[in-house]
């Protein structure tokens, strides 16, 4: 593999990870799935402990509730609908991996329910009466029923890169030389091997993949939480079978964005630019089932938002019923139903996102997200 100059520490101001990255691989190599960890999450430095949200049309990125508000209009109809089953009983609404916040600000209303953002870092939260805020799941208060999202958590969980190398699989790992990131390959160890043997999975010579074992203990962790209620999960990825397939990903789904732009360059600019795989959502849907949840739905994110009710959004409604005033207003509604659109035509991030929902001790059929729309 190619060497790729991405920092050097000797010009290191302090305020990057350079520095701290040099010290750690001075001693020996990283696993990859550690450096991840460290560009994402180091104190301060890491991508998502840095001051300024990474979300949004000035950010490097954008999820879906930051494209258009139908996406929150649309799990807002959900919560209603949550609340007319629980009836008077306590429930708790928690958004995990919440970020600056806005998605739970966007859903709260003053009732009897409780709202609660949970994030490790809750740095860039602007905080406003209605909503609490928590650092961990433990913390937050059960209530009688629970209805948990999870909007891109799992894709943003440091992952092991691997690769088959003949009948052996190997893992990739980070060193330097002279100041330059490299990769570098190691055995992989056998909790990998065990993973896709455990699951069926046949990897072919020279395929990559991308796996993390947080995601399983962590949707366990959230199964945990719920006595009785729904979990949402919102994310990138597919069943085990399509994401492993060597035939259509022999190179793994992992990638890096920064200002709006993808890259394969996973090593550049450590700190500074997301690094993120797709998920195996098989993983989550077991993990589940462990627990004693049923799956409620699996499909495309604009299936889920369509049958939701999304269409009630006055975003979606048709055109002749819009009303604006000035030739700018008119502009402004334009490009807001376009962003609207984006969440479910074709083409658009309805169609990259799956949702997964998963309940226990609630009705199994009958919910508005599982009618057939055509």
């Amino acid at each position: 593999m190619s060497q790729q100059r991405v920092y050097d520490h000797r010009m290191s101001s302090g305020r990057s990870l350079a520095g701290p990255l040099h010290k750690m691989l001075q001693d020996s190599d990283l696993p990859f799935r550690d450096f991840v960890e460290v560009a994402l999450y180091y104190p301060e430095l890491g991508y998502y402990a840095r001051e300024g949200s990474p979300v949004g049309k000035t950010g490097d990125f954008v999820t879906s509730p930051h494209i258009s508000p139908v996406f929150s209009f649309a799990l807002s109809l959900l919560i209603s609908e949550f609340g007319a089953f629980v009836g008077g009983e306590t429930s708790t609404i928690v958004d995990i991996g919440c970020g600056d916040g806005s998605l739970i600000y966007s859903l709260y209303k003053p009732n009897a329910m409780r709202f609660w953002g949970v994030d490790r870092s809750l740095q860039r939260v602007k905080h406003r009466d209605g909503v609490q805020f928590a650092t961990s799941l433990a913390a937050v208060p059960r209530g009688d029923a629970q209805l948990v999202i999870c909007n891109e958590l799992f894709d943003a969980l440091p992952f092991a890169r691997l690769v088959m190398r003949g009948e052996h699989l190997h893992e990739l790992w980070v060193t330097e030389r002279d100041g330059v990131l490299d990769w570098s390959e190691h055995e992989a160890e056998a909790k990998y091997d065990d993973y896709f043997a455990e699951r069926g999975v046949e990897l072919r010579d020279g395929q990559f993949v991308d796996v993390s074992l947080d995601w399983e203990s962590l949707y366990e962790e959230i199964c945990g939480f719920v006595t009785r209620g729904l979990i949402v999960t919102f994310d990138y990825g597919y069943p085990e079978k399509q994401l492993f397939s060597g035939r259509i990903r022999q190179f793994g789904t992992a990638a890096a964005y920064s200002g709006h732009q993808v890259s394969r360059d996973l090593l550049a600019r450590a700190g500074e630019q997301d690094l993120t795989a797709h998920i195996n959502f098989s993983d989550l849907e077991r993990a589940g089932e462990r627990s004693g949840f049923k799956t409620l739905f699996f499909d495309r994110q604009a299936k889920f938002l369509l049958a939701a009710g999304a269409t009630e959004h006055e975003l979606l409604a048709p055109l002749d019923d819009v009303r604006a005033g000035t030739a700018d207003e008119a502009l402004e509604v334009r490009q807001q139903r376009e962003d609207a659109r984006r969440l479910i035509l074709p083409d658009g991030i309805g169609e990259d996102i799956r949702v997964l929902v998963q309940g226990k001790g609630v009705p199994e059929a009958g919910w508005s997200f599982q009618r057939k729309l055509f």
